[in-house]
Formats: structure tokens, sequence, C-alpha cells
């Protein structure tokens, strides 16, 4: 089936079916990005023809995005099976504007833990190299750093739910965030959630629903400094100021990432 056709059954049947109301990962009071301005976001496909997540082009053959986003869909067949880039537009989406290429191995991290979200953090190798393109760009990881302070504004991109309970954006959105001290976050998540120094916490803008990601983009990119720095993971509800989102950090994980890359080559 044609990517614009898988789009647009997504769009209109399979997503209000498909998402778990629990998990924090769409956009709420986003705004759409300039077409193709985020080249290196990705929409995942599994193998039940489900679009279940987001991810980014770290490498000509390789996708970053979350490890639950295997556990989507559940009971049907977990892996992701197919990497959408170029896209901007689900129901404008055409042949001639995106690439797909198939997934060649699913690799999380060995360590993840489903209930807990602990290294929520998972690479695909891609069964042939991407073709650079106005459309779709390679985003290298930058050099890893010790921690990203509070109140650093970021950014987090998807094509998620706008509102909980309704239906998914169109055209890929963008919310700006704000990271929070992990403390501080422990004690708004009122100590259920383990806020680990491998993920940071991050609040969103004060707008009325607050703006924030929730259903639909799980494993999307959280873009601080113009540097990628975290995977969208899990939280509580849709855009609640009370509880802040909870993201994988990537610097801690960059050797494990260069090392997966250089023995699975």
């Amino acid at each position: 089936m044609m990517l614009f056709r898988v789009l647009s059954l997504w769009v209109f049947i399979i997503l209000p079916l498909y998402l778990q109301e629990g998990d924090c990962t769409e956009i709420i009071g986003g705004h759409e990005v300039k077409p193709h301005s985020l080249p290196y976001t990705a929409l995942l496909e599994n193998f039940n023809s489900h679009l279940v997540c987001g991810g980014m082009l770290i490498n000509r053959k390789w996708v970053l995005t979350a490890a639950h986003c295997l556990v989507w869909g559940f009971p049907w067949k977990r892996d992701i099976k197919t990497v959408h880039l170029g896209v901007h537009s689900l129901k404008r989406a055409t042949r001639a504007s995106i690439q797909s290429i198939e997934v060649e191995k699913n690799v999380p991290h060995p360590d993840y833990n489903a209930e807990t979200y602990q290294h929520d953090i998972m690479l695909l190798k891609l069964k042939k190299s991407v073709k650079e393109t106005n459309n779709v760009r390679i985003k290298p990881l930058p050099k890893p750093v010790p921690d990203i302070k509070a109140e650093t504004k970021c950014f987090v991109a998807g094509w998620g739910r706008t509102k909980k309970g309704g239906a998914q954006s169109d055209v890929l959105l963008s919310v700006n965030v704000t990271v929070i001290d992990r403390k501080k976050c422990s004690v708004m998540h009122k100590n259920e959630t383990k806020i680990t120094n491998e993920m940071l916490c991050v609040g969103y803008q004060d707008t009325d629903p607050p703006a924030a990601p929730c259903q639909g983009d799980s494993g999307g990119p959280l873009v601080c400094g113009g540097e990628l720095r975290g995977v969208v993971s899990s939280g509580e509800g849709c855009g609640r100021e009370e509880f802040p989102g909870v993201y994988t950090f990537i610097s801690k994980y960059d050797e494990w990432i260069k090392e997966t890359i250089r023995t699975s080559e």
C-alpha cells in the first residue's frame, strides 16, 4: 500500500483506536513548523501498518527513537517495520515527497524497563542508506554534555493528537518547553516516578490548556539550543502542569549508541 493511503487510513480510522490514553506523547497547543524545516524527523510503522511513533535520523542507516514504541499495538507484532522520512502533512504525503525504508533491525536498550521507562531508548537499523535531500537530512548527535540546566528552553515536535481524546495533527507541530530540576520534578510526580540522571524532566508553556506533547509523539526529538538532547518518553495525562513530561537524556547513551552502530555495520 502506498504511504499516502496508509497515512490517510491512520488519520481517519486507526489512530483513535490505537493510542493509549495513559501515555503523554502528543502535541497540545503547538504550532505548525515550516514544512521540512526539521528534515530529520521520522514516522515509524510497525508490521501491522500502524504508524506508532516518531523518531530522528542520526545516521544514513540509523534512526533513534523510544524503546517503548515496540509495545504499542500489543498484542500485534511489536517490531518497527518501516521508517518514513520527508513527511510534513499526513494527508498530502506522496511517494514523490517521502522516503520509506524498511528496518533491518530493532535494537532497544538492553536494560529498558517497560514499567518504569528506565533506559527508554532504541535504535533502528535501516536496510538501505537514506538519500539526503531538501526534505530528508541527517541530524548527527552532538558532543555529549553532563546535564541540561533547569530553565533551559527547548522544543519538541511531532504529529500527535492536538487535544486529549481528539484527532492527531495533519501537519508536523512543535511546542516550546522548559527543562525542570529533577528533584522538583520528582516532588511534582509525588515521588511515584523515579527521575534518574538518564532522564530529563520538561515542563510546558503556560497556556490554557498548557502546551505540551502527548499521545502520538513518543520517540520524537527534544531539541535544546539546536541540538538533539532528548527522546520523548513518558508522562501523566496530557498537558497537565502538575505532571511534567519525562524524556530520555541522549547524552547518557552516547557510548551505547556509537558502540551499537559500530558493531552492527
